[in-house]
């Protein structure tokens, strides 16, 4: 019995772990944090935070989320829902909690895993024939370096990353400043205006946001996550519509995009918030795609969210000194920055390997290294449903060592690996996000590629018009994994030369 190691208990270590173990592995699954959940988990989540997606698209295949749930769950209520999938089927005896992975070596047959016990300080060693990594993309929560940030402190003023902002207390009667623009930063700057004193948001440019409902009556599923919606996005893999669309359909797809455009100018009243983003919609939907705060734009429109498009020069106690010339004197500073992806327990020589000088992940389907046998990454190929990528790219990594996945030659993922690195940095800029880690918005694209690595349909009957035009369903995934025997072990195929 093959012994798997997993980093990471969040959604893609959660997925991973399942997989495994339903195939008869043995697994052990290292989580740093004191429960399961990854950034769903209760340290790790901002007060009134919501899923971006719709609680019927942000599921596992095969366990969908409670029908009482609101279309978009809080993260307690995504919490709870990971809970039971671990609990459902039977991954929680599997997990070494408040355990800190502490080095991974390849010595050229095993990897060998150090750990560290968090309480005690404990220390042991593991040998695994396989590893995947599933630390993913919310690994380490990022505030820039700012100059004059510790006077600020020292000072008395409080600086919070987003993900700490666990209760409004923090909050309350207390003059905010938020910095950025995605999700977290316009939830918190909504949150502080309801109940602090006052709030600035500080923006270094706008962004696209989109609302639940397009037109108040819309859902954004219908828009957004269908095969159809991702055929006007330039693919770097072209289906024959795609290549017809952008070609001679060129003026449609055109057309597509600035009506969209003029529909969220509108609904949101951009122009009167002084919020038009500059750059064009298709160029920025990707993993990082906001869905407006109920009352954010109207916030700003009224002044209750004092909006600048700065950045913070530097700090001097408590003046916040801003490149537009202004000084602001908060309580609080909270910085919706982001986060950033780290592998501090891999060595260095297989860092370079996978992860470029340009901080670009260089994987193979966002998964595995041909270089680097026995270890696959699951939670860095993040879309706009992550538990659906992530539970198939789990499937896939079985398949793979179960040596019955259809992969190409050594040199052809390499030539894959170098073409989408390429492709993401001279077509696609804001791919770059997340580490390149993001295969959104070709969410379709990617799971149809893994799909037929392993041998399996794409989709449950192609011929079909609805098929073209339904939101994902994760569902239809479970009934196409169960089609097919992935899971017997047989010898390793010979290397597909051709793919796409």
């Amino acid at each position: 019995m093959q012994h798997i190691g997993i980093i990471g208990a969040g959604i893609s270590g959660l997925a991973t772990a399942k997989a495994f173990l339903s195939q008869g592995y043995r697994v052990t699954v290292f989580e740093k944090a004191v429960a399961i959940g990854g950034v769903w988990e209760k340290s790790r989540s901002y007060h009134g935070v919501t899923t971006q997606t719709t609680r019927d698209e942000y599921a596992y295949s095969d366990f969908p989320m409670p029908q009482d749930y609101p279309l978009w769950p809080s993260g307690e209520q995504v919490q709870a829902y990971l809970q039971a999938y671990a609990t459902h089927f039977s991954v929680l005896p599997h997990i070494r909690f408040r355990t800190e992975v502490l080095s991974l070596d390849y010595n050229g047959h095993d990897w060998q895993l150090e750990s560290r016990y968090l309480p005690s300080g404990r220390e042991e060693s593991f040998t695994f024939a396989f590893v995947a990594i599933c630390t993913g993309t919310f690994h380490k929560a990022h505030i820039p370096d700012v100059p004059g940030l510790s006077s600020f402190r020292n000072s008395g003023g409080q600086v919070f990353h987003s993900s700490q902002i666990s209760d409004t207390s923090i909050l309350e009667n207390k003059s905010v400043a938020v910095v950025g623009f995605a999700k977290s930063a316009t939830d918190i700057a909504t949150l502080a205006a309801k109940t602090g004193k006052d709030c600035t948001l500080l923006y270094r440019k706008a962004q696209w946001k989109v609302p639940t409902y397009f037109g108040n009556k819309i859902n954004m599923r219908f828009l957004l996550f269908s095969r159809f919606s991702e055929a006007f996005f330039n693919s770097p893999y072209k289906t024959p519509f795609q290549r017809f669309l952008h070609s001679v359909g060129k003026p449609m797809v055109w057309a597509q995009w600035r009506g969209l455009e003029m529909l969220l100018k509108s609904q949101f009243k951009l122009k009167a918030c002084g919020m038009v983003p500059k750059h064009r919609i298709e160029d920025q939907i990707s993993c990082s795609l906001g869905v407006a705060p109920a009352g954010f734009y109207e916030m700003v429109h009224s002044g209750a969210i004092k909006a600048q498009q700065t950045e913070i020069s530097n700090i001097n106690g408590k003046e916040v000194r801003l490149q537009n010339g202004q000084t602001i004197t908060p309580d609080v500073i909270v910085f919706g920055t982001g986060f950033r992806q780290s592998l501090p327990f891999l060595s260095e020589e297989h860092r370079r390997l996978i992860v470029g000088n340009d901080g670009a992940y260089r994987l193979f389907r966002n998964i595995m290294h041909p270089g680097l046998p026995g270890l696959g990454f699951v939670g860095y190929n993040s879309s706009l449903f992550t538990t659906l990528t992530s539970e198939i790219a789990a499937n896939w990594l079985v398949a793979h060592v179960n040596g019955t996945l259809r992969l190409p030659s050594h040199d052809n993922m390499l030539r894959d690996i170098n073409y989408m690195t390429s492709w993401r940095r001279q077509t696609r800029p804001v791919s770059a996000e997340f580490s390149g880690t993001c295969v959104a918005p070709f969410n379709f694209m990617h799971l149809d590629q893994l799909m037929q690595d392993m041998g399996l349909p794409a989709q449950l009957n192609r011929w079909s018009p609805l098929e073209f035009f339904k939101p994902i369903n994760p569902k239809d995934y479970q009934q196409l994994l169960k089609g097919a025997a992935i899971h017997t072990r047989q010898p390793q195929p010979k290397p597909v030369e051709a793919y796409a």
